[in-house]
């Protein structure tokens, strides 16, 4: 069994139970262990990065490189206060950057376990309360006032039932649904109004309907996966700042260089040129 159904907004509630081949009784458990083989109803989640790997990210930065770079030659020259400064901007930085990124992880994973309520499935004509990630394409699964929706599904039943749908399609009105409509094969997402989509929520009436669609197959699980192959957004303010850096960091770093060039031709002591140079950079 595919863990996922073909359009199924576009076939009656029939249909629907035919192609995911259960009943409105529900999948005995044998069934359900044999699609459970496939994949759990469940966001995929890249491993989390480990402090070595934030420290490196934070390391490699052109201009943290730099900074360690002036350190470096204010030790050989024996200015050890100049050193140890500069070396304490770094780790300060890098502290500042760990800990923005662990609380980023913990937000992602706090919003990840929001996604993963329980559920009101029936299995073998009884109703039971199970943890949604364990649902299965063909589960019937009955939403109530409040609850979350576990998985995409198509829905047999509805009664004034209305769902929020805001965290997929943006629209703040909650959507009324209808179980007995059956609509085209290229209706929109916010038109599906048989469906109902993981991670929504229902504001009023009751549903029951067949799961279609579990983990990264719903359309949850789509913008998951986009978002994931994203390993860094820049935004066009990031990159102008990122450039205006580069910009002024190779300006810096030419400038200390000059005054090297000139304190050379007026035949001036090198540790001193080397202090003025260092001070121009880092302060650059």
């Amino acid at each position: 069994m595919d863990n996922h159904i073909q359009k199924p907004w576009a076939v009656t509630q029939s249909e629907v139970l035919t192609e995911t081949n259960t009943s409105e009784s529900g999948l005995s458990e044998d069934a359900v262990r044999i699609r459970q083989k496939d994949s759990l109803n469940e966001l995929a989640a890249k491993p989390p990065k480990t402090t070595l790997q934030m420290i490196k990210e934070q390391i490699i930065d052109p201009m943290i490189m730099i900074l360690l770079g002036a350190a470096f030659f204010s030790a050989l020259f024996h200015e050890y206060t100049e050193a140890i400064i500069i070396a304490m901007i770094v780790v300060i930085n890098t502290i500042i950057g760990i800990v923005q990124e662990k609380k980023a992880q913990s937000s992602l994973a706090a919003l990840r376990d929001m996604s993963a309520p329980m559920a009101h499935v029936i299995r073998a004509g009884k109703e039971q309360l199970i943890p949604a990630k364990e649902l299965v394409v063909g589960d019937i699964v009955n939403l109530h006032d409040g609850d979350m929706v576990p998985a995409d599904m198509r829905l047999l039943e509805s009664a004034n039932l209305k769902i929020q749908e805001a965290s997929l399609t943006g629209e703040s009105v909650p959507v009324e649904k209808d179980a007995d409509a059956v609509l085209a094969k290229d209706c929109s997402l916010g038109d599906r109004i048989n469906m109902a989509f993981s991670s929504s929520i229902v504001t009023y009436g009751r549903g029951l309907g067949v799961i279609t669609a579990t983990g990264m197959n719903t359309e949850m699980g789509a913008i998951a996966g986009m978002l994931d192959d994203q390993t860094e957004i820049e935004t066009p303010l990031k990159r102008k700042l990122t450039s205006v850096g580069k910009v002024v960091t190779i300006i810096g770093i030419f400038v200390c260089i000059l005054v090297f060039i000139i304190g050379a031709m007026y035949q001036k002591p090198l540790l001193p040129q080397y202090s003025k140079g260092n001070s121009i950079l880092v302060s650059w």
